[in-house]
């Protein structure tokens, strides 16, 4: 009877161990097939931040979790595709189990890809003009989508096992070593290192993109196993205990202080307008002229409303501009009409660029406005100093001939234009702001930006 026992447990015994075998065989089988690693399941640094439920930066993305690169939330942005909110909306269904979603994401995110000396990009295939030096052309990376994609590609390494997901992380922290003068967004300030969420020729530093790009690179370390990942970091943490206070600024609608959205440098864009105009108007040429300072604008041509230049129309559906017309009897062929009430706001406006306050003091001294047309009717030009417009001069009715007039800028306008000297800060990243900051001061143990993360709680 023992005898009979105890190969009753040898048998048990040998059975569980053949069962565990097979398990890890047949697990073994699947890894060949899927290319799996073993990677540990460490938490994000980001979860709490990207997995709250809702869809993130809903006033840019929208508020729907499907994988759809177009923005389009507003005019400036329409038809805007952005590898961020793939990446974002990937890593948000990583981190809530949806799997099926993250690989739908992953897919459509690989269109935006660009290989760049062995670093992987995720880059933006449209022209992003906003204000100066928000000014890129395609294609062009962004460190936020850098982070985002780094921490969505280690979420679903860590979720699936899959070496493709590693590998692809390993190519995009490559990418973090490429300087923003060769087509990346870091930005080397001595031994500290700056990540650009718009890498331009000036420095705009914005404080969102910085940290989240940052943030990954401490999460990629761990992930990684490697020191060169958090060298990095502690360089990007470096700048930030250098700079973080120039982000403090203080504004009367705010009991305490806030965040700046940016260290973006600032121009002066003083606008014009051509107003009360009778029947129509055909504007040739625009020129704006002081000591050491020449503006001008030739209406009709390719390019007349790119506001990337020191000088252009305002064009849309709202303003009184026409499309571009071409006339061969004269001298200059290109012109824009102004047709009366054309528009919602009834004005033509145009604005000119000041560069920097040497310009703006100038101009004070000193400034005229020449105008090339062709009128049956009249118009008013005038100038606005940011709160009211002041009248320049009146255009007559030219009988068919094209005609140039000068006017001197009105001193009561001039006088009241100031340079812009203080940051902007935008309310939709004040709280974005304080959490990231708050995540790396705990990740670096930096107690500069402890200091600053609980200074910014609001």
């Amino acid at each position: 009877m023992g005898a009979l026992m105890i190969l009753r447990g040898i048998f048990i015994r040998l059975y569980v161990t053949m069962l565990i075998n097979s398990k890890k065989l047949l697990f073994l089988f699947f890894c060949l097939a899927m290319s799996c690693v073993s990677v540990q399941a460490q938490q994000s640094d980001l979860l709490k931040f990207y997995a709250e439920g809702s869809p993130n930066y809903p006033w840019a993305f929208g508020t729907s979790k499907e994988c759809d690169a177009t923005v389009g939330m507003s005019s400036r942005t329409k038809n805007f595709r952005s590898p961020s909110k793939l990446a974002i909306r990937g890593l948000e269904a990583a981190l809530s189990g949806d799997l099926a979603g993250a690989v739908v994401c992953e897919e459509k995110l690989r269109v935006f890809e660009k290989m760049r000396d062995g670093g992987l990009f995720y880059a933006f295939m449209d022209d992003y003009i906003d204000a100066w030096p928000f000014q890129l052309r395609a294609p062009w990376v962004s460190a936020f989508t850098q982070g985002i994609a780094l921490e969505f590609y280690m979420e679903m390494a860590k979720k699936t096992g899959n070496i493709y997901y590693k590998n692809k992380a390993e190519a995009i922290y490559l990418s973090y070593s490429m300087p923003v003068d060769k087509g990346g967004f870091a930005r080397t300030v001595g031994k500290d290192v700056l990540f650009e969420e718009y890498p331009v020729n000036e420095r705009i530093a914005v404080l969102n993109g910085n940290l989240i790009a940052t943030i990954a690179l401490y999460d990629y370390a761990q992930f990684s196993k490697s020191k060169a990942p958090l060298r990095l970091a502690t360089r990007s943490v470096a700048w930030l205990e250098k700079n973080i206070q120039s982000y403090v600024i203080q504004r009367p609608e705010y009991p305490g202080p806030i965040s700046a959205y940016s260290l973006a440098p600032s121009r002066l864009d003083v606008l014009f307008r051509f107003y009360l105009t009778h029947e129509t108007l055909d504007v040739f040429s625009i020129k704006l002229a002081a000591k050491d300072v020449s503006r001008s604008i030739l209406p009709g041509t390719p390019g007349d409303h790119d506001i990337t230049r020191d000088a252009s129309l305002i064009v849309s559906a709202d303003m009184n501009w026409s499309e571009p017309y071409k006339e061969s009897k004269q001298p200059r062929t290109d012109f824009r009409k102004i047709v009366e009430a054309a528009g919602a706001f009834n004005h033509a406006p145009f604005r000119v660029e000041v560069k920097t306050i040497e310009e703006l003091s100038s101009l004070k001294q000193g400034a005229s406005l020449e105008v090339s047309y062709r009128a049956q009717g009249s118009s008013d030009v005038q100038i606005s100093d940011g709160k009211t417009f002041y009248k320049i001069g009146t255009l007559g009715p030219t009988r068919g001939e094209v005609v140039t007039v000068v006017f001197e800028l009105p001193a009561a306008a001039i006088a009241n234009l100031t340079f812009p000297v203080d940051l902007k800060y935008n309310v939709l990243y004040l709280e974005h702001n304080q959490k990231l900051l708050e995540i790396v001061a705990g990740l670096s143990e930096s107690d500069v930006l402890k200091k600053y993360a609980t200074l910014l709680k609001r």
